[in-house]
């Protein structure tokens, strides 16, 4: 069995810190791992205005992580975009000297808790009277965690079975197990208890 080389090939004064070592090294590779493939949150690039052929305008696209909604925002909401648009309202008569004058909206798109999305609508220069926001695609919610696992080992050297179960908390894995014990290592009640901590990624 492989503990009856590593007894054989270790001495019992560095037993301890080989096993030290391992653990330490095992722990390290695990938060490079995590660190390396944690997502990375990227802006949208800017992109220019363009009007379109039946006159709606793509609106500029300008990133600005400092951007402050004009509205007041839900409790628990999160701002996802900020927009501002302007328009010139039609004459009321084609040979009236007096146009309108520009009328600015702004909008804010947020997100409630719940993972469905509101549009905020205010003006500056106006009150915003009605509108209507018109959900196209479907929201998919993400699926709830799955901290806790549970299940059988078998060995297929010793040919013993046993149980365990482990519970994820935040990026630490704490778990337990139950095994048939063989050979030398057998204790008075057959079984063999182990202990399991680690690191996800």
């Amino acid at each position: 069995m492989i503990t009856d080389w590593f007894a054989e090939l270790v001495p019992p004064e560095a037993r301890r810190w080989i096993i030290a070592l391992l653990i330490f090294m095992v722990a390290f590779v695990g938060a490079v791992a995590w660190w390396m493939s944690r997502p990375i949150p990227m802006p949208e690039p800017p992109a220019p205005a363009v009007r379109q052929d039946d006159g709606s305008l793509i609106l500029e696209r300008k990133p600005d992580p400092a951007a402050k909604p004009k509205q007041q925002i839900p409790r628990r909401a999160k701002v996802e975009r900020v927009a501002s648009v302007t328009v010139q309202p039609d004459a009321p008569a084609p040979e009236s000297r007096n146009p309108c004058p520009p009328v600015t909206v702004d909008l804010t798109l947020i997100r409630e808790p719940d993972g469905a999305r509101r549009i905020l609508a205010s003006s500056p220069n106006g009150q915003v009277v009605g509108g209507l926001d018109v959900p196209v695609e479907p929201i998919t919610l993400p699926a709830p965690a799955k901290r806790w696992a549970a299940g059988l080992s078998w060995s297929p050297i010793d040919r013993t079975s046993g149980i365990w179960i482990e519970r994820d908390m935040w990026r630490v894995r704490v778990g337990a197990e139950l095994n048939q014990a063989a050979g030398v290592h057998t204790s008075a009640t057959g079984f063999d208890a182990r202990v399991r901590i680690g690191i996800t990624f």
